[in-house]
């Protein structure tokens, strides 16, 4: 969204918005030597405000460290920083508690933006990615932006919020076609103008989906993207009911794996962000829940998917250990992002491990449809499936997967025990690039993988080169309109030049031809020019040119195009206008020149300019003609005097020069 855009949105009054206390403190947090006393003076218009500033100060968010009881102390404490934001985030939480969009659940978005923020705390105390109070109100405003569409369209998103839970990609798509913008667009907008950092702003906006951030593996960016998704998968945990629970299980398992979060370390830091969630409820009025004990959780799943799901999660984190420590010696290029799917848990297991040993990043799947879920979601470079498998099969995923932009750029490798040549066939067909039979040989499945990875280092390269000839064709297009306009335009006053004028006077001429569309010319000569130039050199001839065609410029209507021709000759073309109307246009400019004294360096010197007007007639063949009567007229103009505007049949319009004409 573009400023402009985000401009005229505010104007309506319904975007959420801190209230006056909040903009006051922020207001004096970003003064350099903003004064205690009047951040204390502001606050005490705000009781609540100030309470929930010393609560969490107080609070185990923050670590431990001698209470607090003031707000001066909280402020000391916290730093002005966290202040303007801890202001920011209690404030829209106070004010935006309840709107006009039938549907959207404001009490349940705050209580999942609340454990949102709590995780990301949590998560950043632990692993130390980015300041634990700054992740916190990142977290509180995470997803802004669907309150703010919630605010300013109503209507139109109780639509989008009755169709339930739809996939994000289908939800920002209905978001665009509804109401011009998504809530991802929305969110930035509005941190940028609460002046929110840039690395923060950037994390959130790819937290939901943060494959498509592009950072480099390990990097800050890429962890502070994991680690909120992270933070808003807990956050969602925490408000669904218990069936919802088991099915985000091996999701939170795998998004801790991310952050180097073991299984247990996980289930620790999520209970504990529970209780803080519950305890938080309380002090800011948000409603929470009773959550079962994550160990707990864990123990309801079968015992043999909780060992490959563990498994498999602490082999993603190995593997993420070793992929950042690939990228820090220039191996990265060694490593596969590879998608397994079997509904055998054992087969996952033993594959698992040994992908996983060779360094590859590994993510399971146990039917086709949630591997065609998670492809989706993660993108692997490849997928190996087996065939025979419940709901959907191997073949029924590559079809789902090749019907798909993403999916047809997946190496596909078939696991299976049938190896008749009219299933082979098949399979072919369906789009699977190769094949291993089971039981597999550990030997050949690597083998199979190297000449799967050549062929997935040349597409990427193959993509690489596409991308760089777009981006040289991009440039050179950029270059050629660059040339183009500098052909076009005079350098020493940046009006359109003589070329300029003919290719435009031509459009008109066509527009004429097809429509009777009227157009007026003026011919414009500056009066004794000749004496300034031998007065005062030519260097200084040149600035007057400059001065005179801004005059020139400012006083004409913005559908005049003002050309220089050259010397001190210019030429403006007048679309839709009569003569009549040309005439008053003229004197304008004249008089414009003549009430604006030139400064020639340390003199002022006052010039006069001559017009010569002409309109397109029927009796016209050419626009030539056209030209040729307003020369004509404006030879006639300066052999009267100058400081005139001349048209046939018009007469002339004159005034003294001076600075009262």
């Amino acid at each position: 969204m573009d400023r402009q855009g985000f401009d005229e949105l505010k104007t309506t009054g319904r975007l959420p918005s801190p209230s006056g206390v909040a903009m006051r403190i922020m207001e004096l947090c970003r003064e350099e030597e903003a004064p205690l006393a009047d951040m204390e003076y502001v606050l005490r218009a705000d009781p609540a405000l100030s309470g929930r500033l010393i609560k969490f100060a107080n609070s185990a968010l923050m670590g431990g460290h001698r209470p607090v009881a003031s707000a001066v102390d909280a402020i000391r404490l916290l730093g002005l920083n966290t202040v303007r934001q801890l202001a920011l985030g209690f404030s829209l939480l106070s004010e935006n508690r309840t709107g006009l969009c039938h549907g959207f659940d404001y009490a349940g978005f705050w209580s999942r933006s609340l454990a949102t923020a709590i995780a990301a705390n949590a998560l950043c105390l632990r692993t130390r990615t980015a300041p634990p109070d700054e992740a916190f109100t990142c977290g509180l405003l995470a997803n802004v932006g669907r309150l703010a569409l919630a605010s300013l369209y109503p209507d139109q998103y109780a639509e989008i919020v009755s169709d339930g839970a739809p996939d994000l990609g289908v939800a920002l798509l209905r978001e665009r076609s509804l109401m011009g913008t998504d809530h991802v667009e929305m969110t930035a907008a509005l941190l940028d103008a609460w002046q929110i950092p840039g690395i923060f702003v950037s994390a959130i906006v790819y937290h939901e989906e943060p494959h498509k951030s592009e950072y480099p593996e390990a990097s800050r960016e890429s962890t502070l993207c994991h680690l909120l998704n992270l933070a808003a998968m807990i956050g969602t945990y925490c408000g669904v009911d218990e069936r919802q629970r088991k099915t985000m299980l091996s999701d939170l398992i795998f998004g801790g794996a991310r952050v180097g979060l073991d299984a247990e370390s996980l289930s620790l830091l999520t209970d504990q962000v529970v209780s803080d969630w519950r305890e938080w409820g309380r002090v800011l009025d948000v409603p929470t829940s009773d959550v079962p004990r994550f160990q707990h959780m864990m123990q309801s799943l079968d015992e043999p998917a909780v060992k490959v799901v563990v498994e498999a999660a602490t082999e993603v984190s190995r593997v993420n250990a070793a992929n950042a420590a690939a990228v820090a010696v220039g191996r990265a290029g060694e490593t596969l992002r590879i998608l397994l799917v079997d509904d055998n848990a054992t087969t996952l297991a033993v594959l698992s491990r040994i992908l996983s040993q060779q360094g590859h990043e590994v993510s399971i799947a146990l039917d086709g449809e949630e591997a065609l879920r998670v492809a989706m979601r993660d993108r692997p470079q490849m997928i190996i499936s087996d065939w025979i498998m419940p709901r959907m099969d191997g073949i029924s995923l590559c079809r789902s997967l090749r019907d798909t932009e993403e999916g047809r750029q997946m190496y596909f490798l078939l696991l299976t025990a049938l190896e008749e040549e009219e299933r082979l066939v098949e399979a072919f067909e369906a789009g699977v690039d190769d094949y291993v039979t089971k039981p597999v040989s550990a030997r050949l499945l690597t083998a199979r993988l190297r000449a799967g990875m050549r062929v997935i280092r040349l597409q990427e390269e193959a993509e690489r080169d596409s991308q760089s000839l777009r981006r040289f064709a991009t440039e050179l297009a950029v270059v050629n309109r660059r040339l183009r306009q500098a052909a076009l335009t005079d350098p020493l006053t940046g009006l359109p030049n003589r070329r300029y004028a003919m290719e435009r006077l031509e459009q008109e001429w066509a527009a004429y031809s097809r429509n009777q569309r009227a157009f007026s010319v003026m011919m414009i000569d500056i009066d004794r020019f000749k004496a300034v130039n031998d007065a005062y050199g030519h260097e200084t001839g040149d600035q007057a040119l400059r001065q005179v065609a801004s005059i020139l410029r400012k006083a004409a209507r913005s559908e005049d195009v003002i050309c220089r021709l050259g010397g001190e000759e210019f030429l403006v073309i007048s679309p839709d206008t009569l003569a009549p109307a040309a005439m008053r246009l003229a004197d304008r400019l004249r008089q414009s020149v003549c009430n604006a004294p030139i400064s020639l360096g340390t003199l002022r010197h006052t010039l006069s300019i001559s017009i010569g007007v002409a309109q397109l007639g029927p009796a016209m063949v050419s626009f030539d003609q056209l030209l040729k009567a307003a020369d004509d007229v404006l030879y006639h103009a300066k052999r009267l005097g100058g400081n005139r505007v001349k048209s046939p049949g018009m007469g002339v319009s004159e005034r003294p020069a001076g600075p009262d004409s």
